[in-house]
């Protein structure tokens, strides 16, 4: 048998200073605390008026439309609301709109195929490596014919060029794999 205690969630509600009061007083005359009294709240209101499972979601959409609640992490809101002002939209619209672009068009990259290109990144940094060594050398006069300094400086500046694109790429795709979501598709 499994004793484990079932996954629990949270209720939050806003109410004003003097209902605040109010509740945690009677949950003190009970001898519960406010989360306590909350729950039984409601139990007794959920088992009084059954709901039927069937109806209260449709295939994933909330009862109201597509219409959701976020939580942002603390500091973004501030972000989210100067990035939407200065594309001269609201910041829920701004929202909305990086939500659309990111499920509808443009998803995180794939683990594995982040993880490939991660190899490659890996690898053109080593290649970079090699090519300096190489180009120290030749500014050394150590056997290398100086001719291919200006060739070499040329290919070290477009390997570092694509280094930095593919350091760019890897870390927008990490960020976009930090949500639980984006790990489960």
């Amino acid at each position: 048998m499994d004793t484990r205690p079932a996954a629990r969630q949270q209720i939050t509600a806003w109410a004003t200073p003097d209902r605040k009061g109010q509740f945690a007083a009677l949950a003190a005359s009970r001898g519960l605390s406010e989360s306590k009294l909350l729950g039984l709240l409601v139990d007794s209101v959920l088992e009084r008026n059954p709901v039927d499972d069937a109806g209260d979601e449709r295939h994933g959409e909330t009862r109201d439309g597509d219409r959701i609640t976020l939580r942002l992490r603390p500091g973004d809101g501030k972000w989210l609301r100067l990035r939407a002002h200065a594309r001269g939209m609201k910041y829920t619209t701004y929202a909305a709109t990086l939500i659309r672009a990111h499920v509808r068009a443009d998803p995180p990259m794939p683990i594995e195929e982040l993880a490939r290109l991660e190899r490659s990144l890996a690898e053109v940094s080593a290649l970079g490596r090699n090519l300096s060594q190489i180009a120290r050398r030749i500014s050394e006069g150590q056997g290398v014919d100086p001719g291919l300094r200006p060739e070499l400086t040329v290919v070290l500046h477009a390997l570092e060029e694509l280094r930095q694109a593919l350091r760019d790429v890897v870390k927008v795709n990490r960020i976009s794999w930090e949500s639980a979501d984006a790990q489960a598709s």
